[in-house]
């Protein structure tokens, strides 16, 4: 099984190429796809899943241009538009001329008017269920309401909740509100950004609990790994931040590992040389 980093970003070192959204700070970190390459080699990691950076907003161009040359190595996950008068249109391009498979929803570029489960994100549901697109929900737990009405309505659209649903260790009815929503057998987790959730130093123990819990109410074949490139560098490392999964307490088994480290990210996206 290969090695699949389950979430992350790219962007370009070339803001004049590729230009970044008029509120991206001067000064960002270093996060080109041959940096990320570089360091996946040094720990064998095999490909990732990108998901379109902030930074770049709705313009795709850089991410068009690595799943081009490195179409063996990514997968691309797009970032919808909901204030586009057709927030389907692009995506529609972005899935027949460059690949893409999946979209994230991002309660926070919503219109002021509608909620993320209001007539847009239905009709964004649709299209992903339509074409075999998988949605990826970047949210707080303030929003888990929201995706189970979404998912309620449209059962059939394979989504998954990044980041562990933004909980933190001390948050127990979010948490619990979290596994509740694995009533939903499309729904999946990606138990990702260890450094933001946790409340403790590396390789973030606090998490385990809730790591643990997630794969009794998921099973394991619905949560995948990630280390949330280019943000981990800074924060402990890529090599560390791929880690994280050697030192979950009690120790995953090879079982668990292998659906988490690539088995189940393979299992809902093609590619990556399969």
């Amino acid at each position: 099984m290969k090695q699949i980093d389950a979430h992350l970003h790219v962007w370009s070192n070339d803001p004049v190429k590729f230009p970044f959204r008029p509120s991206t700070p001067e000064s960002i970190a270093q996060g080109d796809a041959e940096f990320l390459l570089d360091l996946q080699s040094e720990v064998g990691v095999d490909g990732a899943l990108i998901v379109q950076p902030i930074h770049h907003e709705f313009d795709h161009s850089y991410v068009n241009d690595v799943l081009a040359r490195y179409p063996d190595k990514f997968v691309g996950m797009a970032l919808a538009d909901p204030k586009a008068d057709d927030p389907t249109a692009a995506l529609q391009v972005l899935k027949d001329e460059h690949g893409y498979q999946g979209v994230r929803l991002n309660p926070g570029l919503w219109p002021d008017s509608e909620s993320m489960d209001g007539s847009i994100g239905d009709r964004l549901m649709s299209f992903c269920a339509d074409n075999g697109w998988v949605v990826g929900f970047l949210i707080e737990p303030t929003h888990f309401a929201q995706v189970d009405a979404l998912l309620t309505r449209h059962p059939e659209t394979k989504a998954i909740i990044d980041h562990f649903g933004s909980v933190t260790p001390g948050q127990t009815n979010e948490i619990d509100e979290l596994l509740a929503l694995a009533k939903h057998p499309n729904l999946y987790v990606k138990v990702s950004r260890f450094p933001v959730q946790s409340d403790s130093e590396w390789p973030y123990s606090d998490m385990s609990k809730i790591f643990h819990h997630l794969i009794v109410a998921y099973g394991v074949d619905r949560l995948m790994f990630a280390t949330d490139f280019p943000h981990v560098v800074a924060q402990c490392g890529y090599a560390r931040g791929w880690q994280i999964a050697d030192h979950v307490e009690p120790a995953l088994t090879d079982e668990q590992r292998t659906w988490l480290m690539g088995g189940t990210v393979t299992n809902l996206f093609n590619g990556w040389g399969d």
